[in-house]
C-alpha cells in the first residue's frame, strides 16, 4: 500500500553551514514518499548552491517580498506542495533520527488531530539560554494539547486539507505557528506534541533571548482585548498647586486644553489644597483630597493614583486614564488630543519620551578634591547610543486594567517621541523659589 505523500517545506535564509546536514538529515529518512520545497529568502548564492548541487530533486521557491513575514513564506511554500500532510522544518534544524518523519506522519492521521510538533534539542555549541529553555519546553512525555495552544513550525506537521480553511496569518512577524494552532482550538482540533519527532536547533526558541525579538513575541502573545467604547478621564495628581505671577495656577492651561476634548469625560485632580477647587467651577473637573498618608513628598504619583483609583473607578468606570503633572509647563500644542489620537489598544500605556542630553561631565568628591567619573553624563557603555528618558509627567495615556496593577509602569508600551525642551519641569527647589514671588 502505497504511502501518503507528504511535502516539507525548509524556510531558508543564508543556511550555507546547515542546509545541507538538514536535506541530507532528511533523505534518510525511513519514510520515503516526501517532496522538499525550499522557500529562500534573499539568501546569498552559498546556500542555494549547495542546495542545486547537493539536492538536485529539491523544489525552490523564492520569497520575493523585502518584508520577512513567516506566515507569508509558509503560505508561498504550501501553495507549490502536491501533499496530503505538510512538515515544516527550518534550515538550520537536522533531524535527530531516521524515524522522524515516520513519528509525525503517524500523529497527523489520528482523527481531529490538526496538528503535531516535535521535541527540539540543542547542540553542543548552543548558547547556555537556549539550552535552559529547549529543556524546560520540550520534555520527554508526549501531550495532547486542547487548551494550549503553543505550537512550533522549526519542526511540525499539519494537514493540508485544514490549511485550505484557515491559512498561517501573513500579517504577524512572528508566532504564526501559535496562531494558527489557536484558531485550530477554537474549531475543537487538537494538537499534539510528539517527543519522539527530534530535531537539533541551534539557537533555540528565543534566539539567544533577542530582546527585540522576545519584546515583540510578548506584545503578540498578551495582546490586550480592543475595547470598542472607550471612556477616556484625565488625572493630575499634585501636592500643593502653584500659582504664577499673574494669580492663576500653573495647572490651568492643561485643564483648559482638556475641557475643549470632547473625549474626555471626566476630570479628576488630587491635592493637598482644596482651595483650587474655587477657581475652577466646572461640572466636568472632579477634585480629590490627596490622602494625608501620601502628602509628603516622597509618594510620587504613581503611588497616589494606585491608591486613589479604586474610588475613581468605581463610580464614573474610566477604560483609559490620560495622566498629567502640572510641573509640566510646556507642551507642545494640542497635545492631548494627540495622545488620545494615537493611543493603541494593542499596549497598556503610550508614553512620550525625549533626548537624554549628554553634554554634562559627573564629578565625584574625594576629600577636598574633585575626581571626574565620566566625561559624559552616562556611563561609558552607553556614551555612543541615543539615550532616551520618559516624560509621563507630560501626560501619558494608561487602560486602566493596568493601572490596578502596576500604575503608569509597564513593558507593553507604545513611545512617541517629544522634543527634548518639552521636557522641562519645576523640580522641588524651583517651586520653593516660585512660592516666594508669589
Amino acid at each position: 500500500m502505497k504511502k501518503d505523500l507528504v511535502s516539507i517545506i525548509v524556510r531558508t535564509k543564508n543556511e550555507g553551514f546547515w542546509i545541507g546536514k538538514c536535506l541530507h538529515a532528511i533523505e534518510n529518512q525511513y519514510y520515503k514518499n516526501f517532496e522538499i520545497i525550499i522557500v529562500d529568502n534573499n539568501s546569498s548564492k552559498n546556500t542555494v548552491k549547495i542546495i542545486k548541487k547537493n539536492f538536485p530533486k529539491t523544489k525552490i521557491v523564492h520569497y520575493k517580498s523585502k518584508a520577512f513575514l513567516p506566515g507569508r513564506a509558509l503560505n508561498l511554500g504550501i501553495s507549490k506542495s502536491k501533499g496530503k500532510y505538510i512538515v515544516m522544518i527550518s534550515g538550520h534544524c537536522i533531524p535527530k533520527n531516521n524515524k522522524w518523519l515516520g513519528s509525525l506522519v503517524r500523529n497527523i492521521k489520528l482523527n481531529n488531530v490538526a496538528g503535531c510538533y516535535g521535541k527540539q534539542e540543542p547542540l553542543d555549541m548552543s548558547n547556555p539560554n537556549d539550552v535552559r529553555d529547549l529543556y524546560y519546553l520540550f520534555g520527554k512525555d508526549k501531550k495532547i494539547q486542547i487548551k494550549d495552544p503553543f505550537f512550533h513550525n522549526a519542526n511540525s506537521i499539519i494537514k493540508k486539507s485544514l490549511w485550505k480553511r484557515f491559512r498561517f496569518d501573513e500579517r504577524t512577524n512572528h508566532i504564526e505557528d501559535r496562531l494558527w494552532a489557536q484558531e485550530a482550538l477554537n474549531k475543537k482540533f487538537k494538537i499534539i506534541y510528539e517527543p519522539e519527532a527530534c530535531v537539533y536547533h541551534f539557537h533555540g526558541v528565543s534566539h539567544s533571548h533577542n530582546i527585540s525579538r522576545v519584546s515583540k513575541i510578548t506584545r503578540i502573545i498578551t495582546k490586550p482585548s480592543v475595547i470598542k467604547k472607550p471612556n477616556f478621564c484625565a488625572v493630575a495628581v499634585i501636592k500643593d498647586p502653584i500659582l504664577k505671577s499673574n494669580k492663576k495656577y500653573l495647572i490651568e492651561d492643561a485643564l483648559i486644553e482638556l475641557l475643549r476634548i470632547k473625549k474626555i469625560n471626566k476630570i479628576f485632580v488630587i491635592t493637598n489644597d482644596l482651595k483650587i477647587k474655587k477657581q475652577f467651577k466646572n461640572k466636568k473637573i472632579i477634585f480629590f483630597k490627596r490622602p494625608n498618608t501620601l502628602s509628603e513628598d516622597i509618594f510620587g504619583p504613581d503611588q497616589v493614583l494606585k491608591n486613589i483609583f479604586p474610588s475613581i473607578y468605581k463610580k464614573y468606570k474610566p477604560t483609559h486614564i490620560l495622566s498629567f503633572e502640572e510641573v509640566y509647563p510646556f507642551r507642545p500644542k494640542n497635545f492631548f488630543k494627540k495622545l488620545i489620537k494615537l493611543y493603541d489598544d494593542n499596549y497598556d500605556c503610550l508614553v512620550p519620551f525625549s533626548k537624554f542630553t549628554k553634554e554634562h561631565n559627573i564629578w565625584k568628591k574625594n576629600n577636598s578634591n574633585m575626581e571626574v567619573v565620566y566625561k559624559t553624563s552616562l556611563p561609558s557603555s552607553l556614551a555612543e547610543y541615543s539615550v532616551y528618558r520618559e516624560v509621563k509627567g507630560l501626560g501619558c495615556v494608561i487602560r486602566s486594567s493596568n493601572i490596578e496593577a502596576n500604575g503608569r509602569e509597564s513593558i507593553n508600551t507604545k513611545f512617541i517621541e517629544v522634543p527634548n525642551k518639552y521636557a522641562f519641569k519645576f523640580n522641588s527647589e524651583l517651586i520653593q523659589i516660585v512660592k516666594k514671588f508669589q
